[in-house]
């Protein structure tokens, strides 16, 4: 089986938390009222974030870039 990432860009983030209502284990919605990606690590962007998990993982980690109305914030990309 293979792997995913999650990319994350925190600042095209309007802090809706449907995320976070999807999936409260890799979700956060911070002070800042802003998503937080738990175990995620910072890009050479300061605003991006990317966590790569196993590809049992798909469904749930496109349901919630679905779910989130901030356009490109969360992307999944299959490794």
């Amino acid at each position: 089986m293979g792997s995913i990432k999650i990319i994350y860009d925190k600042k095209k983030c309007i802090g809706a938390g449907e995320c976070e209502k999807i999936n409260k284990e890799l979700w956060h919605m911070g002070p800042d009222s802003k998503a937080t990606l738990k175990g995620a690590v910072p890009t050479t962007s300061a605003w991006v974030y990317e966590l790569i998990l196993d590809e049992s993982q798909l469904k749930q980690a496109e349901r919630v870039a679905r779910s989130c109305p901030a356009m490109g914030a969360i992307k999944v990309v299959k490794l």
